[in-house]
């Protein structure tokens, strides 16, 4: 262990996400050596979320072009394009760090600062990879031939920064990185706080809900829940998880969808629940459900499957890696009938899934994740 003390951690920490969960995660991590690590943004991080996480420190603000709360109300392509102009060196800085975490790629390093940067996905704009083709994909295409002729000079914001230390998320992330790249990134799953998820086996009779949990975003499809509230009524349903101001549109035309399906009195709306909230409906959740394609990793995953819910994930992306049994993953095509068939299988079938998929999921646990993130940390400070 080295005697580092001046540490930084560069992102946005005065709201909650899943960046901002493995950032907390290795503050804690690095508290518990003694070191009070130094968050590097625009805005503070938000200290009543400091003080639920247990963690401490310190705050340097800088300066974007943009600041954070306005790019916060641009639509999602918008977002993309105003974060180029965020562009900030390293060099800019009134003090000096022994060591940094970054998950901010625009934030730029000189070759000789010890550093980790941690991606959760290629950082070129995934609207630019691959627009679409005629008319329609034509504005994309305009902004991806300026951007990277003419922006990615001054600005390399989504840029690969060949001579920095990355780690990526998940192997599926680590695999789009090499297929954009040509180069394999270490992967370092995001650390995941297994303390106190548990469950008493043979619960099943306190379990009658079907839960979503995620941020309640039109990509993350909670929708789909709809859908099997109608097709399968006897259960209770759950739309679980945050909604930022900007979002909040979102959230009151799927409760409209709720009531013209006709399901609105069976499916319940739990939107920014506190820690405590959510560790409650887990415990009472029976069938966790996440729609979301091409998700990155997906750590509420892992905390319902802590909690003793059964998951049933999308077929693709980062999932596969949480839920490695291929009968708990769906296609658009088989999602009814792929759940039909978990909710009508024995509790003791249920039984013996949840405790294999609970030791499964150790791999991702805090302890683990931490201690590689902070080994980096070790080896080149």
């Amino acid at each position: 262990m080295n005697s580092l003390q001046h540490v930084a951690i560069v992102y946005r920490l005065d709201r909650p996400g899943g960046v901002q969960s493995v950032a907390f995660a290795l503050m804690r991590g690095l508290n518990q050596r003694g070191i009070r690590p130094t968050v590097i943004w625009d805005v503070p991080p938000n200290p009543q979320l400091l003080e639920r996480q247990r963690c401490q420190a310190d705050f340097e603000a800088i300066r974007f072009a943009i600041p954070t709360p306005w790019i916060d109300h641009l639509p999602n392509t918008l977002r993309y394009v105003a974060w180029i102009f965020n562009t900030m060196r390293y060099d800019e800085m009134k003090h000096r760090y022994q060591f940094a975490y970054v998950f901010h790629n625009g934030f730029l390093l000189p070759a000789n600062m010890p550093h980790v940067r941690y991606l959760s996905g290629p950082p070129l704009l995934p609207q630019l990879e691959s627009p679409p083709r005629g008319m329609r994909g034509f504005p994309a295409r305009l902004f991806q031939a300026g951007y990277r002729h003419i922006l990615a000079r001054r600005w390399p914001a989504y840029e690969f920064h060949r001579q920095d230390n990355y780690v990526i998320n998940s192997d599926y992330t680590a695999q789009l990185f090499y297929e954009a790249h040509g180069v394999r990134l270490p992967v370092v799953y995001p650390p995941i706080d297994l303390h106190g998820r548990s469950y008493v086996r043979g619960d099943w009779s306190q379990r009658d809900s079907v839960v979503f949990f995620s941020r309640i975003v039109d990509y993350k499809r909670p929708e789909m829940i709809l859908r099997l509230a109608k097709t399968y009524p006897k259960w209770r349903y759950l739309i679980m998880g945050g909604v930022p101001p900007h979002r909040r549109p979102y959230l009151r035309a799927l409760m409209s969808q709720a009531q013209e399906m006709g399901v609105a009195q069976n499916v319940t709306f739990l939107p920014n629940p506190s820690d405590l909230q959510v560790r409650e409906v887990l415990a009472r959740t029976r069938f966790y459900v996440f729609p979301a394609v091409n998700e990155h990793f997906g750590m509420t995953t892992v905390e319902a499957i802590a909690s003793g819910a059964i998951p049933l994930v999308h077929d693709s992306g980062g999932q596969r890696e949480i839920v490695p049994l291929a009968h708990l993953r769906f296609s658009d095509e088989t999602f009814l009938e792929r759940f039909g068939q978990i909710e009508s299988m024995p509790e003791e079938a249920l039984e013996d899934w949840r405790e294999g998929m609970r030791k499964y999921i150790n791999q991702f646990s805090e302890e683990v994740s931490v201690g590689k993130l902070l080994a980096y940390m070790d080896a080149m400070g």
